[in-house]
């Protein structure tokens, strides 16, 4: 098993727009209020000097599949149908958690504090759009890595949706990846903290199933009500 690599990722490319998507705004047919836009623009300058992605991963090996589970090194398991499905037949499992940091949960803690609901509701979505991306970036640079070492990788899956109800899953993340390195910790109720974060796994190895371009949102009970599926890769847990 390797040691956890941690990647600093660049800031992506983040519109105004992103931030709209995130909110389930649909302006198609009517363009927002100036004051809106505005008030938006203002959040995502804001979130853009506050936020600092950072990437977390690791490779642990698979040592058996069931039709629910996944059977890890040192007695841990992964417990999801879709999972054990999707990469019951890949050697590994890349283990990854990326993070903004916390800076933008407490300044948005502040506006609620303070009574500023719509700023702090702006700039929550500037985070969102932020996680996504920063998200996005992160898998495929990993994906990356795997195409050098001549390997396949599957869609990346995470605790915590309706395909992987199983939020405890999450203590098996961490336990392999240590993601206190990066500021990243869960509470008793295993919710991830700073609450822009994410944990996912994918496997990795030679002959993989080929779901034809799906990702996880295929698979999600909530696809056509989720507003980061606008994203094209519902990657949040929060």
């Amino acid at each position: 098993m390797t040691e956890p690599k941690i990647w600093e990722m660049p800031l992506p490319d983040v519109r105004v727009e992103d931030l709209f998507q995130a909110e389930g705004a649909v302006y198609h047919k009517r363009p927002p209020r100036p004051s809106t836009l505005e008030l938006h623009r203002r959040a995502l300058a804001e979130a853009s000097a506050l936020v600092r992605p950072v990437l977390i991963w690791r490779e642990v090996e698979i040592l058996g599949a069931g039709e629910r589970e996944l059977l890890l090194e040192g007695g841990q398991k992964l417990t999801s149908r879709l999972l054990a499905e999707v990469a019951g037949t890949a050697e590994k499992l890349i283990f990854f958690a990326m993070t903004i940091g916390s800076t933008l949960d407490d300044r948005e803690d502040n506006y609620i504090k303070s009574g500023k609901t719509l700023e702090a509701f702006a700039l929550d979505a500037a985070g969102t759009a932020y996680t996504v991306k920063s998200s996005m970036s992160a898998v495929n640079k990993i994906e990356e890595h795997c195409r050098r070492a001549v390997l396949q990788t599957t869609f990346p899956m995470g605790p915590g949706h309706s395909y992987w109800p199983s939020l405890e899953d999450l203590q098996t993340i961490f336990h392999f990846l240590r993601p206190g390195q990066i500021g990243l910790r869960l509470t008793d109720s295993n919710l991830m903290m700073p609450r822009k974060s994410i944990a996912m796994v994918m496997g990795v190895g030679r002959g993989l199933p080929d779901y034809q371009g799906k990702t996880h949102c295929d698979f999600c009970s909530l696809r056509q009500k989720c507003q980061l599926s606008h994203f094209g890769l519902d990657m949040l847990t929060e």
